[in-house]
């Protein structure tokens, strides 16, 4: 197992939370006999990180880049450094649970498997953050967001819950629950996620079309479905995930807002391809185009500027993409819809 941990002026945080994944490792060690390697990736930072890696924690890896390109990059050039078939993704915010890789590193048994997705809990209430990722094509747009849980504790409402499914995700009224244990989420966090390390190769890793961030980790994931991968959800990996300001440290909210929307775009372009669906996408984009523009609210418009000057790369890869789904759109909101469609699952945080 390799653990990648990019950070850019994270110094404060990794004091405070590599701890618990070094702790992490170790018991793994001890438990299986496997090697566990952790790899901190400095995006080159300036608060003395790597000085104080290589005195605080000499036995990690540590990748220095001098010049910071954003979250994607700097994950991809951990993951060209990891030397096991699985590699846990964390954030330099994130504080795990001792068994953590105990839960992960089995479902990699099953050649199909692309990512394994944890459950992330607010360490100040334990209430679920994060937790399996609800996917739904709603209004020209994959909504990726929505999270559920894993209850098997049969009384404890679960038909309250199951109504609430079938209000808010009507598709699922014709589903049949799936039967596996397996419990899939359309979407595998770039905060507290493992990946088959091979297949995050093939894929090319985040693309860095989407620096410096948001969007990298849901662009991947559509990939991976659609090369007929699965992603996975399980409940029994912890992790707590203390929100950390680094991005609005450097960034406006405005600019974060339009890289958001931006990548929003962008990856809609590369992996939308139904016919139907992308002439309902492209509607609503126009819809929204005139909208930013009439209410002189420039937001959205500098982020459909900003991916239309990429328009000859997005529509290469889209075309690359394209020729290797073997997946379709509706074939994937109908196997999340199944996801759901289950008696021990409730919805959470909607």
């Amino acid at each position: 197992m390799s653990i990648v941990i990019p950070s850019w002026n994270g110094r404060h945080l990794l004091e405070q939370f590599l701890p618990s994944v070094i702790s992490a490792a170790h018991s793994y060690t001890q438990s299986s006999g496997a090697e566990v390697e952790v790899i901190i990736v400095d995006d080159g930072s300036t608060d003395g990180t790597v000085d104080w890696l290589h005195t605080a924690h000499p036995q990690v890896v540590t990748v220095r880049k001098e010049k910071n390109e954003g979250f994607g990059p700097a994950c991809n050039h951990g993951f060209a450094r990891a030397k096991h078939s699985v590699v846990l993704l964390l954030n330099n915010d994130v504080r795990v649970e001792a068994d953590i890789l105990l839960h992960l590193v089995d479902h990699f048994c099953d050649p199909s498997v692309f990512a394994v997705c944890c459950k992330a809990l607010d360490p100040q209430t334990n209430g679920v953050a994060t937790a399996g990722k609800v996917g739904q094509f709603k209004s020209g747009f994959w909504r990726v967001h929505g999270n559920y849980d894993v209850i098997r504790d049969q009384g404890s409402g679960i038909g309250d819950q199951r109504s609430g499914v079938r209000d808010q995700f009507p598709e699922t009224s014709n589903q049949r629950p799936a039967t596996s244990d397996h419990y899939f989420s359309i979407l595998a966090s770039g905060g507290f996620s493992a990946f088959a390390t091979e297949k995050l190769r093939q894929l090319g890793g985040f693309d860095s079309l989407l620096a410096p961030f948001y969007w990298e980790d849901v662009d991947l994931s559509l990939r991976a479905w659609k090369r007929g991968w699965k992603i996975l959800y399980e409940p029994g990996a912890v992790v707590y995930h203390e929100t950390s300001s680094t991005i609005r440290t450097h960034f406006s909210s405005q600019e974060i807002d339009v890289i958001a929307q931006r990548n929003r775009l962008i990856a809609h372009w590369i992996n939308l391809h139904d016919p139907g669906w992308l002439v309902e996408h492209l509607a609503v984009v126009v819809l929204l185009v005139l909208s930013s523009l009439l209410t002189l609210n420039f937001t959205f418009w500098r982020a459909f500027l900003g991916a239309c000057r990429n328009l000859p790369v997005i529509c290469w890869q889209r075309n690359q993409e394209r020729h290797a789904a073997q997946v379709s759109d509706r074939e994937l909101a109908r196997l999340m819809a199944t996801a759901i469609c289950r008696p021990e699952v409730r919805l959470v945080n909607r």
